[in-house]
């Protein structure tokens, strides 16, 4: 079979397919109870797949530590902000835990290779898991979604091993603007669309605070439908200025490169966090994402004045005087918290989102990457 199958790919896909087929048979086939010793071997089993199919890939590429932080901490707050007791015991959580950080490693090798068929497998499957996530938690809608993107994940997975020769994302530059003009404009989509379905009359921004939205409970409806339109808006926020930070950072050297980098990729996080962790389920991690996607903000900020550049200081002076109202309206308990405290909230939001799209309108290849 030539150079078309090697032994390198042989091992692989039998190591794969065996730690894949540990994992269906105490998870799936046994439906192994959560409290079991079967239900670790099961999740280890998964965890070991994503290791070989990590290993697999590092001649290739090596996962984007960025990528990687702005992923794993969420997917970690969101094991133990909600999938904590009564849901899973101590050993499951940490069993979960150890698994959602090698998806996290898996996914950002995923994304450095440009392997569209590889990336497509493990985005697929990290939709999957979360959709198991939501049933532990009894979402019911989630149940439906397991099955179909869980085959269809594992038979990309399973073609990228087989055909060495896939398509990859172009490597030239590319310009951007419009994808992220589709995706800021789609969060807003399913922003307005969570507003129209609040329960009880809809939801009014000025005496509301957005994590309304996402609360896994609205005014005795569980789960209601703009929970998921909000999850949806924060997740496609989260992409849409990541593709800013991953083009400013490749424009940059020194201090502002680690700061861009690193702080969007905490921004991200944070963003990532908010979703996952509303605030009526655990209010201290729900507090963390904000405090993320607020720090990381801050530290792109910074890293993006430029002297002389009256725009940039504008932009700066905005910023420190709307969060130092923010704050005074949170503190100062003479001050009604309805209207004050929402309305200032939304116009950080909308501040930030205008200043992270004139950036993009400024460096329009924010998907580029070094010529080859």
């Amino acid at each position: 079979m030539g150079n078309w199958f090697s032994w390198r790919r042989c091992w692989m896909l039998a190591g794969f397919c065996s730690a894949v087929l540990i994992g269906d048979y105490f998870l799936a086939i046994r439906a192994a109870p959560r409290d079991s010793s079967e239900f670790l071997i099961g999740v280890a089993g998964f965890g070991l797949a994503h290791g070989l199919w990590t290993v697999g890939q590092l001649r290739e590429a090596r996962p984007d530590g960025r990528v990687f932080l702005a992923v794993a901490l969420p997917l970690v707050l969101f094991v133990y902000g909600r999938l904590g007791a009564p849901v899973l015991k101590p050993a499951g959580q940490w069993a979960v835990g150890i698994y959602s950080t090698l998806t996290a490693l898996s996914f950002a090798t995923a994304l450095a290779s440009r392997r569209v068929i590889y990336f497509a497998g493990i985005g697929l499957l990290f939709f999957s898991d979360m959709m198991i996530g939501g049933g532990f938690l009894g979402a019911a809608a989630c149940d439906s979604l397991i099955r179909p993107t869980y085959l269809a994940s594992e038979f990309l997975l399973l073609a990228s091993l087989l055909w060495h020769g896939e398509w990859r994302f172009p490597s030239g530059r590319i310009d951007a603007r419009p994808l992220v003009l589709i995706l800021g404009a789609a969060a807003f989509a399913c922003f307005t669309i969570a507003g129209f379905l609040y329960p009880g009359g809809g939801y009014n921004p000025f005496l509301q605070m957005l994590s309304a939205l996402g609360r896994t409970e609205v005014r005795n409806v569980p789960y209601p439908a703009c929970h998921w339109w909000f999850i949806a808006g924060m997740l496609l926020s989260g992409i849409s200025v990541g593709t800013v930070w991953a083009r400013l950072v490749r424009e940059e050297r020194g201090w502002r490169r680690f700061a861009i980098g690193w702080g969007g990729a905490v921004n991200v996080a944070g963003l990532c966090a908010i979703a996952f962790v509303p605030e009526n389920v655990n209010m201290d991690i729900h507090n963390i994402g904000c405090f993320m996607s607020v720090g990381g903000g801050i530290a792109v900020l910074i890293a993006c004045l430029r002297r002389g550049k009256l725009a940039d200081i504008v932009w700066l002076v905005w910023f420190a005087v709307v969060v130092t109202v923010f704050a005074l309206c949170i503190n100062l308990k003479s001050i009604p918290f309805s209207p004050y405290v929402p309305t200032s909230q939304k116009t950080l939001i909308v501040s930030f989102a205008i200043w992270a799209g004139t950036l993009a309108w400024r460096h329009p290849q924010c998907l580029s990457r070094p010529s080859s």
